[in-house]
Order: C-alpha cells, then sequence, then structure tokens
C-alpha cells in the first residue's frame, strides 16, 4: 500500500469524503471506495481530506470522468485551433502528472481529437518513467499518486480513440527516443510535443530547424498555382513544434530567439521556431531607430553645407569690391572714347 505521510495522519471519524465525492461526481459512494481500494489507498485518511482536489482527480482519473474539468466553448475553440494543424501529438512525462493541468487539457482537447481522428501518443518508455515515479518514495506523494493512477485514465481514453502508447525499444530515456522518433517522423508530419523539460523542447525545436533547412521547394507552373490555390510549401516543409502544458490546460510555445538564441515561452503562433524574443526585438527596433536617428542628422547637416555654401556663392556674386568697380568704370571710359572716335571718324568721311 503506497504510504500516506502527513504530519497530522488522524483517520477521519465518519465518510465525509465518501459522501463528497459521490455528490460531486455523481458516483454511488461504494464506487468511490472501491478506487481508493483498487489504488490501496485509505480514504479515510486525513490527508485526502485536506487534499480534496487531489483526492477528486485521482477518483476522475481512474475512472475517465472528465466532465468537471471541461471549459468554455471559446477555450475549446482555441484547443481546435491550436491542435488541427497537427499530425502526431506527443507526450513527455512531467505533463501527464503535474498538477491536474492534463486532465483539462484532454477534457477540451478530446472533441478536436475525435472530429479530426487524431491521437495523443505516449512513449512506452514515458509509462514506464511513470511508474518509477510512482515507486520512488524521494518524490512529493501528490506527484507519486497522479503516476499511480493516469494509466487507468490511458485505458480509458484508449478505449475511445484518443490516445496510443508507441513501443520504441527499452534501451535509454525517454527524452532521446522522442528526438529519434521526431528526427524520422518530422520530415513528414507536423508534429507537436507537450513537455515541461525545457532542454528537450531546445533540442526538438533546433531539431525541427534543422530538418528544413535542406527542403528544396519544388518549382510550379503558373497553371498549377492558379488551379491549386492552396499549393504546396506549407504542406512540403512540416513544423516540429514544442509546448509547455500550463495551468487549466493551456498550451505556450517554445521558441528559440535567433539573435540571443535564449529560447522563451509564447502564445502557438504559425511560424517557425525561431524567433526574435522580445527584449532583441526591441534593442534591434531602438539600434534601428537610432541609426535611422543618425542618418537624418547627418542628411541634414550635409543639406545644410550645401545650402550654406549656394548661400555663400550667391552672396559672392552680390558683393561689389572696388576692383569691380574700377573695372566697370574703365569699361564705361573705354566704350565712350570708342564712341567718340567713330563719330569723329564718321564726320571727317562725311566731310571728305
Amino acid at each position: 500500500m503506497l504510504e500516506v505521510k502527513n504530519q497530522n495522519n488522524n483517520k477521519s471519524d465518519n465518510d465525509t469524503l465518501l459522501k463528497k465525492l459521490a455528490k460531486d461526481l455523481k458516483l454511488g459512494e461504494y464506487k468511490v471506495k472501491l478506487c481508493f481500494t483498487k489504488l490501496s489507498l485509505d480514504y479515510s485518511d486525513k490527508y485526502f481530506e485536506d487534499n480534496y482536489s487531489l483526492s477528486k482527480e485521482l477518483v476522475c482519473s481512474y475512472y475517465g470522468i472528465l466532465d468537471d474539468y471541461i471549459r468554455d466553448d471559446e477555450a475549446k475553440k482555441e484547443f481546435d485551433l491550436q491542435i488541427k494543424r497537427f499530425d502526431e501529438v506527443y507526450l513527455d512525462t512531467a505533463p501527464l502528472i503535474h498538477e491536474d493541468w492534463f486532465l483539462f487539457f484532454i477534457a477540451n482537447a478530446s472533441l478536436t481529437l475525435h472530429k479530426r481522428r487524431k491521437k495523443l501518443v505516449i512513449l512506452e518508455k514515458t509509462m514506464e518513467e511513470m511508474f518509477g515515479i510512482a515507486r520512488n518514495e524521494e518524490k512529493d506523494l501528490d506527484v507519486r499518486l497522479r503516476a499511480k493512477v493516469r494509466p487507468f485514465l490511458f485505458q480509458h481514453l484508449a478505449k475511445k480513440g484518443l490516445l496510443k502508447i508507441m513501443d520504441t525499444g527499452s534501451k535509454g530515456i525517454a527524452d532521446d527516443h522522442l528526438v529519434s522518433l521526431f528526427k524520422r517522423r518530422g520530415k513528414n508530419n507536423n508534429i507537436l510535443l507537450i513537455t515541461q523539460d525545457r532542454y528537450l523542447s531546445e533540442r526538438v525545436v533546433q531539431l525541427g530547424e534543422n530538418l528544413n533547412k535542406n527542403i528544396d521547394l519544388p518549382s510550379h507552373s503558373f497553371l498549377e498555382r492558379f488551379t491549386q490555390r492552396k499549393f504546396i510549401d506549407e504542406d512540403i516543409v512540416k513544423k516540429v513544434v514544442v509546448c509547455e502544458l500550463m495551468k487549466n490546460g493551456d498550451l505556450l510555445r517554445l521558441y528559440i530567439c535567433q539573435h540571443c538564441r535564449d529560447s522563451y515561452y509564447d502564445k502557438l503562433f504559425d511560424c517557425g521556431g525561431f524567433v526574435l524574443c522580445s527584449s532583441c526585438y526591441y534593442e534591434i527596433e531602438n539600434e534601428k531607430q537610432t541609426q535611422k536617428a543618425i542618418k537624418q542628422i547627418e542628411e541634414k547637416k550635409r543639406l545644410k553645407e550645401l545650402q550654406e555654401a549656394q548661400e555663400k556663392r550667391d552672396l559672392e556674386q552680390q558683393i561689389i569690391t572696388v576692383g569691380k568697380i574700377i573695372k566697370r568704370k574703365q569699361r564705361q571710359v573705354l566704350a565712350a572714347i570708342i564712341s567718340i572716335l567713330v563719330v569723329f571718324l564718321i564726320i571727317v568721311l562725311l566731310l571728305i
């Protein structure tokens, strides 16, 4: 039996927990009791009464009851938008046992999975890791309890056609199995991995970028592009996307900044995995604005210098110096003498 360790480990004097769970989940009390018995847990232990949400989660997982974890219609639409673009959705160990977040995720994603005939994929190695966590007394009790009860939920999901367990061999750890698997399947499938492991996330995002580096997009004739509206390129270039599971089952995607190479989480956009982080974006934009301002200042300075040079030339042309006056007077005197000589010459010729 999984030992419950609590400072106040007194037994409840009544079946308050059974009654409350039975009422909230619309189950018979015997079924709630059976769940704890099958999990080798003592439902009368005060730990479960003090941690009611965990107790409820255990029963819901055991019987596959997810109604209480379904969110509003807008949330379900968002899950549909996030999942529909992927051919395969893989789950790592940590998201499966991190509080009740997975229950929210599957409760709201199940409609999309069923409608679009998709399945969640869990590796056999992930299941092995979960069984190991359930027996590891160094782990927190709530984590061990979730690791112990989740396989029952997986059975219910598998019967509904929403989940499959894939065997990739027995050697190595689940992370390496996932990376090896994505190297093969990422070339022809859009893949989504849900994990809380940041290092694994970075490895997979980098893998996705490398898979698309050497893809040669075919050239298409005008007729092909005209007759087929959504041709090609997005159907050829596949995406390997990694998300972290958040509270209420929400997903945040991991990106790697192509400038500083640091990873960060943001909304799940339909783009590549290497995207500028906000700090680098603003830094680059500020640098651009600074360079633009410097260029504008330099351009204004150049125009000002040109203007001043032109004004100087104009001013020089307008300035009447003494030398210019003398030269002008000399030209006037010379012109007058020439005129007098011409007149005198004409008079002489007339007198002759």
